[in-house]
């Protein structure tokens, strides 16, 4: 229930925040929550050293130190009882699992948390459930490249070989053969420190060329009690080498006739998994064979799809997760939205290692449709595209246009326009 104004705050619940930086928007989520909870932000030092984060912080919430703590102990400080956690990233959502256990709050448990996280165990998972899974074998962190080489020799080529655990094509590789799964392994400074996976890959839909757009998306949906609620479908631009995202766009350029098939692949997945409240970000392959599932993630999607829900609909994804994860249902999802937002990821070439030089920013915020553009790297920075996957991006364009037609044409000189130098 939405407190009245002559309700005090403290009638409001109390929202536990897993605070990153790299995911959670301190003043977004400070602007969505005075009127549906209280926030108590949980600030781990060692992985937020800004002090003047922390600041900013206490003035929109309370803040609990739980630096070096087990999630037990870091229960032990919380003197005024919770009533949910908000993880926003994959790691988070263990250390989420094991504080609402120790609080006994709802969450996913360890279980859970386990098949949205680790790459293997849910493509077993959702090939039980029934769903159509393309073959995958895992490489345990200590297995010698020989092993390797001959674990992966009964999948069918090409696959893709990345981490057990990953986000945002961290580490991600294409490879034609077994011998190429080793190679890439072998190349690894760090290998065998963690788990990867080799996996089949779903064949493509459509030839890169034949469209600004990739032949994937994503479906963003709330769970509350079993009820699944969908908000919608983001669409994406053509893939950097490395699988590294360059665009996001919602509404996305499918017809809205094939839509309610993808809705119901998503949910089929999420509750393939033994999921039934929580976020999804649902990844779906447009492949020649149908839609194929590529992961559901227990969280809200990344690349700026928040921000675009709320630019193309009023809708803010950010205050549902909030309120889902304190067991409440989230506001009715909009039935239209209003023209086509965008998000593009300028990312690096792939053997780039250091941003030199940067031109065209000014010309490409002047562009009607621009809202910002926002400088993730400066001449001098180092970039290492192999390793950070998508995160090697070096610039962030984000707005709103007419239709799809006219996003093509901004993609287009965006690329022309906004012009970085490496070496």
């Amino acid at each position: 229930m939405t407190p009245t104004s002559s309700e005090p705050s403290t009638a409001l619940p109390r929202l536990g925040v897993l605070y990153n930086p790299r995911t959670v928007e301190i003043l977004s989520l400070a602007r969505v929550s005075p009127s549906r909870w209280r926030t108590v932000w949980l600030v781990d030092r060692e992985l937020n050293a800004q002090v003047g984060a922390r600041r900013l912080l206490r003035r929109f919430g309370e803040v609990i130190d739980i630096t070096g703590l087990s999630m037990a102990e870091a229960a032990t400080c919380i003197t005024e009882p919770l009533d949910g956690i908000l993880a926003t990233n994959d790691p988070d959502l263990v250390r989420a699992a094991e504080l609402a256990e120790e609080l006994g709050l709802p969450h996913f448990d360890a279980a859970q948390v386990a098949r949205l996280n680790d790459k293997y165990l849910q493509r077993q998972a959702l090939k039980a459930a029934g769903l159509p899974t393309p073959g995958s074998v895992r490489l345990p962190a200590g297995i010698s490249v020989e092993a390797a080489v001959a674990v992966a020799a009964d999948l069918d080529y090409p696959a893709i070989l990345k981490p057990a655990h990953g986000a945002s094509s961290r580490a991600t590789y294409a490879v034609c053969n077994a011998a190429e799964v080793g190679r890439r392994l072998a190349e690894r400074r760090d290998y065998p420190s963690e788990d990867f996976v080799v996996e089949e890959r779903i064949p493509d839909g459509w030839a890169a060329a034949d469209s600004p757009w990739a032949d994937y998306l994503s479906v963003e949906s709330l769970a509350v009690a079993g009820e699944i609620i969908h908000f919608g479908i983001t669409g994406r631009g053509r893939l950097a080498e490395g699988f590294r995202e360059t665009a996001s766009i919602m509404p996305p350029a499918l017809p809205t006739a094939d839509w309610p098939a993808l809705y119901e692949l998503a949910e089929a997945a999420i509750r393939g998994l033994g999921l039934s409240s929580g976020v999804f970000h649902t990844e779906i392959k447009l492949s020649t064979d149908g839609p194929r599932v590529l992961e559901v993630n227990g969280r809200l999607g990344g690349g700026s799809i928040a921000w675009l829900a709320e630019r193309v609909s009023g809708y803010s994804l950010l205050a549902a997760a909030g309120l889902v994860n304190l067991g409440r249902p989230p506001a009715p999802v909009p039935a239209t939205t209003n023209g086509v937002g965008f998000a593009v990821y300028v990312q690096p070439p792939y053997a780039a290692r250091e941003v030199v030089g940067i031109t065209g920013a000014d010309e490409v915020r002047a562009i009607p449709e621009v809202d910002e553009l926002v400088l993730t790297r400066s001449p001098g920075d180092q970039v290492n595209p192999p390793e950070e996957g998508s995160q090697s991006v070096v610039a962030i364009i984000r707005g709103l246009a007419a239709d799809h037609g006219r996003v093509a044409e901004l993609l287009a000189q965006f690329e022309e326009g906004l012009q970085f130098s490496y070496r």
